[in-house]
């Protein structure tokens, strides 16, 4: 019996690797820090791009927003409802892969953390938002830049981008090395 529960608790947090990144916590800081960013008015939607254990729904939700979580591992979208019940009127969990399925229209900003390796599909995935969208987007992707957009500012591993829905914004690319020289970031060697 012991061994059918571990067998099944790898295999959804298994299956969600394969998609996504692994679940790993975002620390109530960096949540914080990255709801800071945002100009968006209270009541306004924000999705959560693989919602994990609920952490960004519950501060996006203590500030006035409303919050709208996608996460593939069924233990941790019980686990998002249960931690979110006081702000359950304004908290939404789907079991949903989030490539594959339509965001609200009316999203105002999307926060994110995944691995390195999905950047470059994440890229695709908000061109083909912004081309169907009419209002500009706020994008928050937590440790990692976007390729091919570049972020307003970089703040504690916090990228911060304000995408508008043009098909010309896909067209520019953004060179991290050149824009971490203009930000002063990336050391100069002589």
């Amino acid at each position: 019996m012991t061994w059918e529960i571990i067998a099944g608790l790898i295999l959804l947090f298994g299956v969600v690797v394969v998609r996504g990144a692994p679940y790993v916590p975002t620390h109530r800081r960096s949540v914080g820090q990255a709801l800071d960013l945002l100009n968006i008015e209270k009541g306004d939607l924000i999705i959560d791009l693989g919602s994990g254990d609920g952490n960004v729904l519950k501060a996006a939700a203590q500030r006035g927003y409303r919050a709208l979580g996608y996460e593939l591992n069924p233990i941790l979208c019980v686990v998002s409802m249960l931690r979110c019940l006081p702000q359950r009127s304004r908290v939404t969990v789907l079991i949903r892969d989030f490539w594959i399925t339509e965001w609200p229209a009316d999203a105002k900003a999307v926060f994110v953390f995944l691995a390195g390796p999905y950047m470059n599909r994440l890229s695709r995935r908000l061109q083909k938002e912004m081309s169907r969208r009419s209002e500009p987007l706020t994008v928050i992707s937590h440790g990692f830049a976007i390729p091919g957009f570049l972020p307003k500012k970089i703040a504690d591993g916090m990228y911060f981008y304000e995408l508008k829905p043009d098909t010309k914004q896909s067209k520019p690319q953004w060179n991290p090395r050149q824009e971490h020289k203009r930000l002063k970031l990336w050391p100069r060697h002589k």
